[in-house]
């Protein structure tokens, strides 16, 4: 319980941190809106005394929005009315984290198939199912798209022209040139697109992004990452490859952010069962470092990821991608550091949160950077076309 109660209040204390920024307010700020001694609230940031829970109400109340992913506040005049596209099983936990969200409810769901739109939404509780994309985006202010891969540039598309908001499933879409209009598209008609590549938003990733670039384990030299899942026999193989490329997008985040865009050479060697591509080995090589990952969606391996410097290195153990948990270990046992963070459920109400605190203007934090999105792709399509 104690345990708990610690990494409940670091979830508060980081999101607090990035409220303030955002706002461009100081803890001094702060403490005035609160009626506070700045002294006291200092005390919060540092880490060594508990925020109560009368004191995250307040905080909550005096900003406006929850500040863990377990607060019960509810501010309705920021309310999201959420459409999805798409009935599938990402559709469905899509529906089950946004409950969790404050200020987020699903109204619609359009599916060109009728009858399973129908009783997806029968099975969720959800009140529309219209027949045309007409008529679904008339009666919602953001989407989120979880169709096949080959239609998400179309949903999204029709959805940033009549000005919705969109939040779109991995893979992000087919080619660059699509990337490029969406991106584009979005920034004219000054809507939020995300990326739901949810490793990005969550607080224990972030964190040991920040710890690894702070020079603790040194020089970086090596990212190694692996990301395996064992698909039932009938998954087409249509299904298969989709689900390669949002695997490759989790290893190349952390690559880009750590390593950089600059690699020199790209090496990989391609499993293929038929028309499926099952296991993907490849690596990354630049001027000082190296990045190597494995992606299987018919193999099964050990999901770790080691960053490795040249004082020590980082360890996140599987699934590394649903992290809560990193520790930065060094040559003297007794040095090592563990970090614990709240990983709720399936970690869709991370990047749900982000897409409406964007949406509400409170949130300029980049999480996937436009090139990190071109570059993904890019790598996507080279990797699974290599033969």
């Amino acid at each position: 319980m104690a345990l708990d109660k610690e990494i409940r209040n670091k979830e508060l204390i980081l999101r607090l941190r990035s409220v303030l920024e955002q706002r461009g307010m100081t803890q001094r700020d702060l403490a005035s809106l609160l009626g506070k001694k700045e002294a006291e609230v200092s005390r919060w940031f540092s880490g060594r005394f508990c925020v109560s829970r009368a004191n995250r109400q307040r905080l909550e109340e005096a900003l406006g929005e929850p500040l863990t992913s377990d607060s019960t506040f509810h501010n309705p005049s920021t309310e999201i009315r959420v459409g999805i596209v798409g009935s599938g099983d990402m559709a469905g936990r899509f529906v089950r984290e946004a409950s969790c969200v404050d200020g987020v409810r699903v109204v619609s769901v359009f599916d060109p198939d009728r009858n399973r739109a129908r009783s997806f939404c029968l099975s969720n509780g959800i009140g529309a199912c219209p027949d045309t994309v007409g008529e679904f985006l008339s009666g919602v202010n953001a989407v989120y798209v979880a169709s096949p891969v080959d239609t998400h540039c179309q949903y999204a598309a029709l959805a940033l022209e009549n000005g919705r908001h969109v939040l779109c499933e991995m893979p992000f879409v087919t080619s660059l040139t699509e990337a490029d209009n969406l991106l584009k598209l979005a920034a004219r008609k000054d809507l939020v697109l995300l990326t739901a590549l949810k490793t990005a938003y969550c607080p224990s990733f972030q964190q040991m992004i920040r710890v690894a670039q702070s020079g603790i384990i040194g020089e970086i030299v090596d990212v190694s990452a692996t990301v395996t899942n064992l698909l039932p026999e009938m998954k087409t193989a249509e299904f298969a490859n989709e689900r390669m490329l949002e695997n490759f997008s989790y290893p190349l985040l952390v690559f880009f952010k750590l390593l950089g865009f600059r690699y020199r050479h790209l090496d990989c060697f391609v499993r293929r069962d038929g028309e499926k591509v099952s296991f993907v080995h490849s690596s990354l090589e630049y001027d000082n470092a190296i990045g190597s990952f494995k992606v299987g969606v018919g193999v099964k391996s050990e999901g770790s990821l080691v960053v490795s410097g040249t004082r020590g290195y980082i360890y996140v153990p599987a699934p590394w991608w649903k992290p809560d948990y990193f520790e930065v270990r060094f040559e003297n046992p007794a040095d090592n550091k563990k970090y614990f963070f709240p990983y709720e459920s399936a970690g869709l109400r991370y990047e749900i949160n982000v897409w409406k605190d964007k949406i509400n203007h409170r949130d300029s934090i980049t999480y996937i950077s436009r090139e990190e999105i071109r570059r993904t792709i890019e790598l996507q399509r080279k990797i699974i076309t290599a033969r």
